[in-house]
């Protein structure tokens, strides 16, 4: 073995850098020179850029499955998998997911955003895991500071992604309380965690007073894209009532909007979800019901990114595959999953690249709580 760890250090890190981050972690055991090199902040953001920029990587998708159990004692039951993206949406490998390990009460997750391999899962509002499941590393977060006044009814708009000038994973939180009073009354917060720092920033005071559209995102939706995460947004003051979508630039931690089509900004309740495009721009897909019955979708793509004369009502039709929705694009054939559930069942999916992030992270100077992965945690709650 000694003939691979005496190799050139620059020979080493080509040969490291394309191995699966799952092989990586068990290579960590070689040698402490070996377990230095792959837990450096450095690596494990090198290892990431080969993994997306290769085309020899896995495409593959995180697919959750969130059921009660029929028989009692009634159980809530998360299941994760990863899948290929293809059209049978073939199984690659189930992940374990240490349930009692995560949850402080008895209720499931949602899934906040998946980046680089990090699934952010939120649970009541106030308990936070960030959790690379490939890696079997997780961490809670610390309790955000904002929380609704008097349990009051509020709206909480949560958003995850990263901020690539710093190298960093931020996850904004937009609270906005006493929503059933006149706007005056409201009371508007927003803060930000950082991984790095590994606490939360209060930035109310650069947060516009808008409400994020009720009941949105309706289902999981992943609207980080450019650096920035994404909100759909409704503008209350009197006389200037309108929807929007608010975008907050990571890196630069500022707040801009990008207007909706006329039709859109105007709507009275609008039933959106707002989803990334081809890692490029934004899309809205729109409907109408009567019940429970969906009558109308209609498919809006941000063609050029911040440009708003360029929302297009396309020319797509919805597919239903194994993973979800799909769209077909007629003129094309190019057809695209997006990262949305239905709600049989809570199923989410969306895109997931395999990663170390998270693997430099400990807990031996207590800066973050570090969450033990062991194999027999079991999958299921009783409540």
């Amino acid at each position: 073995m000694s003939e691979y760890i005496d190799l050139p250090q620059d020979m080493l890190l080509e040969i490291l850098v394309r191995v699966p981050a799952e092989d990586l972690v068990k290579f960590t055991a070689v040698c402490k020179s070996w377990n230095s090199l792959i837990k450096n902040p450095n690596f494990i953001s090198t290892h990431l850029g080969k993994t997306i920029s290769s085309s020899n990587s896995r495409r593959l998708l995180l697919f959750r499955l969130c059921s009660w159990e029929e028989k009692p004692p009634l159980r809530v039951v998360e299941k994760y998998s990863l899948r290929f993206d293809n059209e049978d949406v073939d199984e690659y490998k189930q992940l374990h997911f240490p349930t009692n390990k995560f949850r402080s009460v008895s209720s499931f997750f949602s899934v906040v955003g998946i980046c680089n391999g990090l699934v952010c899962l939120e649970e009541r509002d106030y308990n936070y895991i960030l959790w690379n499941p490939v890696i079997r590393k997780a961490i809670r977060l610390p309790e955000p500071s904002v929380r609704f006044l008097n349990n009051h009814y509020g709206l909480v708009f949560t958003g995850f992604g990263f901020d690539s000038k710093n190298n960093d994973y931020k996850l904004l939180r937009f609270v906005v309380s006493e929503v059933e009073l006149d706007y005056d009354s409201m009371e508007f917060e927003a803060e930000v965690y950082s991984l790095n720092a590994n606490c939360w920033t209060n930035i109310t005071s650069i947060a516009p007073k808008y409400i994020p559209c009720y009941d949105y995102p309706r289902h999981y939706a992943n609207s980080f894209v450019n650096g920035a995460i994404h909100m759909l947004a409704c503008d209350s003051k009197v006389g200037s009532e309108r929807n929007l979508i608010l975008a907050f630039d990571v890196s630069e931690q500022v707040f801009s909007e990008i207007t909706l089509p006329d039709n859109l900004s105007n709507e009275f309740f609008l039933h959106a979800e707002l989803l990334k495009y081809r890692q490029s721009s934004i899309v809205i897909m729109t409907w109408k019901s009567v019940g429970f019955m969906c009558i109308q979708t209609d498919l809006w793509v941000m063609k050029e990114y911040g440009v708003a004369t360029s929302w297009t009502k396309d020319e797509q039709v919805f597919v239903a595959r194994k993973d979800g929705i799909a769209s077909l694009d007629i003129k094309t054939k190019h057809s695209e999953v997006f990262g949305v559930r239905p709600q049989e069942e809570d199923v989410v999916v969306d895109s997931y690249v395999e990663s170390l992030v998270l693997l430099d992270k400990c807990c031996s100077n207590a800066r973050w709580d570090v969450i033990s992965m062991d194999e027999d945690d079991a999958n299921s709650t009783h409540i």
